[in-house]
């Protein structure tokens, strides 16, 4: 009589079990196994391999004796040899009731996978015993750049959607046809896919396979799910529904700010709740928009109830108690914030003014208004900054003051408590999101944004994370000739492909795939916070003590073989991602063609002697320190003054004075002493000390590469003066002697007319303006040479050296007995001295622009950064000199000249400079400014002050956006060169144009510098090639042949994706680079070039008129009369108030509250 239970009768039905796999085995001499499938009891599958036997017998006894596992045996058709075994799995999610399993049943399951054949063939015996048997175990390999790169465009459809408003409001934005009401800017189709995508994604989120399982065919039909890391197999998919939110990154230069102001901020947008939601609790909606380091929230009040077009709101409004006490904020971050201006503008251009109503709280000097009073709003716009410090547990802020008796009153001495708190809010946005993936470790505006309550979370960013970098930025840095579509193709094809894997390609190096492994590994660490502790993403955020806790590290992170669990990244990405691709963009609107060429200059003269004089430095350190210990700049502890040399030789490329005559002498002096002790020794010895092969030599070129400097009287000239030189045709005759640097410098001697005026562009303008103050009497040029001699004498006054700074300069010469070791690091000290730009008094018409000054200053030991003198630090910052220069008041618009042809003021031209790259962008931008606008970036403010000065002597209106100008004044030089004609040119640093800024109106661009890091050339290339361009957009950037800049360019062009990344910080850090710059040798100087001044200048190929380019002097300006502020925007007014629509003090960082001094041309003294 057999006893048979409900276990028993389950376990029974193999219908029950999923079909796994196949083993093959040697039949034992015992086994007599015949065709027929037979079940076979676990303790009788045996095998005469003891690895395999010992792998596959103890995980199926232990798991068939347990009822998990059942085996059927027959003796295999192809081969009666051996054994076939089919094996049977109880999937996880069956019989729970029956069987108990674990996680050691698991991992038994997933040791014999290993040894497990799947496939069909198998499974039937028709598989050929010589091939390799193929298990379930597979591996991702695809980067992440890759993986972003080619995910599906958003194609949403309103069909299936339970939500009729929501449906609604998605058919609303896919109609082209329908005006989306509040929303000044018309959407393209692909802005309205995002936007419907977005409102679909909030309103109902898909159920999403969990990514940690993969579908795998069973050999026998249907599907399982199988999670490799675990082992456990499931008959049915698990789901976890999608986020809320999200992620938007489209690619840069295609305008997700309009969908970031569009998205549930308009009425045809606000439908997106959830049917569930009670209508008579609603909840705040909030965006916390995030730019370039500032975040913003934004509270929409009214969303509840849809409101039909003409229609009226039917609101509740819905407070809650305070939210549990979670970590707090251990002191905010209390560096400045760069402020919600660039959102201000965007919101008065893109929606209608009476659209939405904001609350700008972007400064401590505005107080958060009660809970009740924040619910009138529709927008909130917070900076970083301020949240952090709003809900810091030590906050600086102070509550507001309620108190009817204020003699009892402690609301300003109680803690702070955000009304923010006191709400629900339904959206937070988080616009440039990308410091939101931090890297190992959480920041405070996470912590800040935890103590909120809201539901839907979304990051605008088109880069994420730096391995998050849209296919259209890499390919914008190759040269192109651009306009050839399939040219096109073929390039972001090649570049994917190439990019494809995640660093671990053969032809790599060790260990540039072992940084390439690292960089990807940070990258997805940091993408792993925004999922983790922004998104809130399941199963990623589930608590690590839970029953379903998934480790980001394990599934995500590639191990050291580049391998990860094939599609869980690919899901995430998925299931975050709002992001077109280019090619389907392309489709709804063709950006003008890009036209990216390299311009390769003949250095001049002072171009070569400045690079040379950095090579100098670098050989005399070289070969006097022996390359030892850490008087050797490649030294390991010397990186920090190592880069900031190179950083300076860089710079050097475009123009360079920091070295002064002291040092060289002295540097000089230490070679020649060093070569005389070591031959020396070497007589003796029969041999030239520890000197290597080639170092006697190179370090007599370095001497009279030094000597040939001393004795070029323009050099010393411009080094004192600290002046890039111009070179004047035609000045008149009995003043041109009295305006010469070279006359006027003490390295000169003779009193003849130099057949070229060689001067500066500071003394020009002087000369300019007396021009023009004197332009309609009958002789202009009258006392412009007792003017000449004033300038001068005041100009070589003022950069008399001091006893304090003659000391700094070590001008007391080591003694010539003194025995080694000597100081070889005499030109060390300047050369890895950061430059500081000075501005003195200057103006904008008719005042001297003086040009700026280097700092000298500390050894390659000096531990911190020497401090300015109280000479130095007394003069007027870099910003408001160069303010004063950007706001010149001069036309651009009449070449006329208003001086009469027979006079000797009309001949006079800038025939060239001391700049072979100053003198091309001269040529070029005087003969493109009337028609295009141009873009220039730079690296070193010394340079943006060069060009500036000489655009000064042109006429031509400039702006300089550099890091150092306010929120307010930043948004305001883009605003005004965007929408005006009278700023031509806009220079800018290239490491600020990474910020969202849309500067589509300039269609030339320049770089002055090759920029080493790619992804920083990218984006400021796409802050002109963007939508709203209609011209083709032309990028050159500057390069001068023979010198270390073409060998760093032509090696940044040849390093794969992966050394770029690993050498992103420091050119060092790529073995090839620094093999150059060590090798670096001089450059030649011909006898022409040494003896013949035209020869030594940068020519202009259309020499330009110097005087009687403007109309005259009319009397002074307020410079600010020129620039166009956004709506809402104007300069701080300093008083702390609660926020209104119309606050405006948050612009300005707090840096700009200071203080600061006044300057001596037509600037209001309320500006900045």
């Amino acid at each position: 009589m057999s006893f048979r239970t409900p276990r028993i009768d389950f376990l029974k039905n193999l219908s029950n079990f999923l079909p796994l796999g196949t083993l093959v085995l040697p039949s034992g001499p015992l086994e007599n196994f015949t065709d027929q499938w037979e079940e076979s009891y676990p303790n009788l599958v045996r095998s005469n391999n003891p690895a395999v036997y010992e792998e596959t017998r103890r995980p199926i006894w232990t798991l068939g004796s347990r009822g998990i596992l059942r085996t059927f045996v027959r003796r295999h058709p192809l081969d009666h040899s051996q054994t076939q075994v089919r094996i049977y799995i109880l999937p996880a999610d069956v019989g729970r009731t029956y069987v108990e399993r674990d996680a050691r049943d698991w991992e038994s399951v997933r040791k014999l996978m290993e040894h497990v054949d799947v496939s069909k063939e198998a499974w039937e015996g028709a598989k050929d015993l010589g091939l390799p048997y193929h298990n379930c175990l597979s591996f991702d390999y695809d980067s992440l750049f890759y993986l972003f790169n080619t995910l599906p465009s958003p194609d949403p459809s309103a069909s299936g959607m339970t939500c009729s408003f929501s449906q609604h409001a998605v058919n609303t934005l896919l109609d082209e046809s329908e005006i989306i009401q509040g929303l000044r800017t018309s959407l393209y189709a692909y802005q309205r896919r995002s936007a419907a995508m977005i409102i679909r994604r909030e309103a109902e989120p898909i159920r999403a396979v969990d990514p940690r399982l993969e579908e795998i065919e069973c050999p026998a039909g249907g599907k399982s799910f199988y999670d490799s890391l675990t082992g456990v197999f499931y008959r049915h998919p698990r789901y976890y529904e999608e986020p809320k939110g999200g992620i938007l990154a489209e690619t840069m230069g295609l305008n997700s700010s309009i969908l970031t102001a569009d998205d549930g901020s308009l009425t045809s947008l606000r439908s997106g709740q959830d049917s569930d939601l009670s209508r008579s609790n609603p909840r705040l909606q909030v965006d916390i928009d995030y730019l370039g380091g500032a975040i913003f929230i934004v509270s929409l009040s009214r969303v509840t109830i849809w409101r039909p077009a003409g229609g009226s709101w039917n609101t509740t409004y819905h407070r809650i108690p305070s939210p549990p006490q979670k970590q707090g904020v251990a002191g905010a971050n209390r560096r400045s914030s760069r402020g919600s201006c660039h959102w201000r503008s965007e919101i008065f251009t893109h929606i209608e003014g009476d659209a939405l109503k904001t609350l700008y709280l972007d400064s401590n000097e505005i107080l958060t208004p009660a809970a009740d009073d924040l619910l009138v709003f529709d927008v909130i716009l917070m900076t970083k900054r301020r949240l952090e410090e709003e809900m810091a547990l030590d906050s600086p802020l102070k509550n507001a003051c309620k108190c009817t008796n204020t003699e009892r009153c402690r609301c300003a001495k109680d803690p702070y408590h955000s009304p923010l708190e006191d709400l629900h809010f339904l959206r937070i946005i988080v616009d440039e999101g990308h410091d939101f993936s931090s890297f190992g470790r959480k920041n405070n505006a996470v912590f800040a944004l935890q103590k909120l309550h809201v539901e839907r979370r979304w990051i605008i960013s088109g880069t994420p994370s730096s391995g998050l970098l849209g296919i259209d930025a890499s390919t914008a840095i190759l040269e192109t000739l651009g306009g050839d579509s399939d040219g096109d193709s073929r390039l972001v094809r090649h570049t994917l492909e190439r990019r494809r894997s995640s660093g671990l390609e053969l032809d790599l190096e060790p260990s540039v795939r072992k940084a390439a492994l690292l960089q990807e590994r940070k990258d997805l660490e940091k993408l792993g916070s925004i999922v983790i502790d922004f998104l809130n993403l399941k199963p990623w955020s589930n608590t690590k003590l839970g029953d379903d806790a998934a480790s980001w590290k394990q599934y995500i992170i590639p191990n050291d073989n580049g391998q990860r669990k094939p599609r869980s990244l690919a899901s995430v990405l998925e299931s975050l991602v709002v992001r077109h691709r280019i090619e389907d963009v392309e489709k709804d609107i063709k950006l003008p063609p890009l036209y990216n060429q390299t311009i390769y200059l003949e250095p001049r003269y002072h171009d070569k002697l400045s690079l040379n004089l950095f090579i100098m430095t670098l050989a005399v350190n070289a070969v006097t320190s022996e390359r030892v210990d850490q008087d050797y700049m490649f030294h390991p502890k010397n990186r920090g003054p190592l880069n900031q040399l190179i950083t300076n030789l860089r710079y050097a490329g475009f123009y360079w004075t920091g070295f002064t005559r002291d040092e060289l002498l002295k540097s000089i002096d230490v070679s020649r002493r060093y070569l005389e002790a070591k031959w020396s020794i070497g007589q003796n010895e029969g041999e030239c000390g520890s000197l290597r092969p080639g170092d006697f030599d190179f370090l007599q070129r370095a001497i009279e590469i030094g000597e040939t400097v001393l004795a070029s009287p323009s050099w010393m000239a411009f080094s004192v003066a600290h002046e890039l030189g111009m070179y004047i045709d035609d000045f008149p005759s009995d003043a041109r002697n009295v305006w010469s640097l070279i006359k006027g410098s003490e390295f000169d001697s003779t009193n003849e007319p130099m057949p070229l005026l060689i001067t500066g562009a500071p003394q020009m303008a002087k000369a300019q303006q007396h021009v023009d103050v004197h332009l309609y009497e009958p002789d202009p040029s009258s006392g412009l040479g007792s003017l000449g001699k004033r300038t001068l004498d005041k100009l070589w006054q003022d950069v008399q050296p001091t006893p304090a700074k003659k000391r700094r300069l070590g001008n007391d010469h080591s003694s010539p007995e003194q025995n080694f070791p000597t100081d070889e690091r005499a030109l060390v000290s300047t050369s890895i001295q950061k430059p500081t730009t000075l501005g003195k008094r200057t103006m904008s018409q008719g005042k001297q622009s003086v040009s700026p000054r280097k700092a000298v200053g500390r050894r390659p030991s000096d531990s911190k950064p020497q401090a300015l003198s109280e000479e130095v630090a007394g003069k007027e910052t870099f910003e408001t000199a160069i303010l004063a220069s950007a706001l010149k008041n001069s036309s651009i618009t009449n070449p006329i000249s208003p001086i009469d042809s027979t006079s000797p003021l009309y001949h006079t031209r800038l025939t060239g400079t001391a700049s072979a790259k100053l003198s091309y962008l001269i040529d070029r931008i005087s003969t493109l400014h009337r028609s295009e606008k141009i873009l220039i970036f730079y690296e070193g403010d010394n340079i943006a002050f060069y060009i500036a000065q000489t655009l000064e002597l042109l006429g031509i209106q400039f702006l300089i956006y550099t890091g150092s100008l306010s929120a307010a004044r930043k948004a305001a030089y883009i605003n005004s060169f965007t929408t005006t004609e009278t700023f031509r040119v806009l220079l800018m640093d290239a490491h600020q144009a990474a910020h969202g800024l849309h500067i589509a109106s300039a269609s030339r661009v320049f770089f002055v510098n090759p920029i080493w890091q790619p992804a920083i050339e990218a984006q400021a290339i796409k802050r002109a090639h963007r939508i709203g361009q209609s011209k083709p957009v032309y990028v050159e950037t500057l390069v001068l042949t023979g010198t270390l800049e073409e060998a760093m360019w032509k090696r940044r062009k040849d390093m794969s994706a992966q050394e770029q990344k690993r050498a992103e910080k420091s050119l060092l850090d790529d073995n090839i680079m620094a093999r150059l710059i060590n090798e670096a040798d001089f450059i030649p100087l011909s006898q022409e070039e040494m003896y013949d001044v035209p020869k030594q200048m940068a020519p202009l190929e259309c020499p330009q008129q110097l005087f009687g380019r403007g109309l005259g002097f009319t009397g002074m300006r307020s410079g600010d009369q020129d620039l166009i502020f956004p709506e809402g925007l104007q300069l701080p007014v300093g008083k702390r108030r609660v926020g209104t629509d119309s606050v405006v003090d948050g612009c300005e960082s707090s840096s700009s509250k200071k203080k600061t001094k006044k300057v001596g041309f037509a600037l209001s003294p309320e500006s900045d």
